[in-house]
């Protein structure tokens, strides 16, 4: 089940294009992947606040 999810999440946010050689860069490629989509949640939520304040 996780591997599925480190997949889409490759496929959503584009960090597919970074290619995993090694033990560390497959740790790093794992690091921006669960790290891009947290902030890509949190910005969501930042910008449904706002959007809420405005309306």
């Amino acid at each position: 089940v996780m591997e599925g999810s480190f997949g889409n999440q490759k496929q959503h946010y584009a960090v597919g294009r970074i290619k995993a050689r090694n033990m560390f860069s497959e740790t790093l490629l794992l690091f921006f992947g669960i790290h891009t989509a947290n902030a890509a949640v949190l910005a969501a939520r930042q910008m449904a606040r706002d959007m809420k304040k405005v309306a």
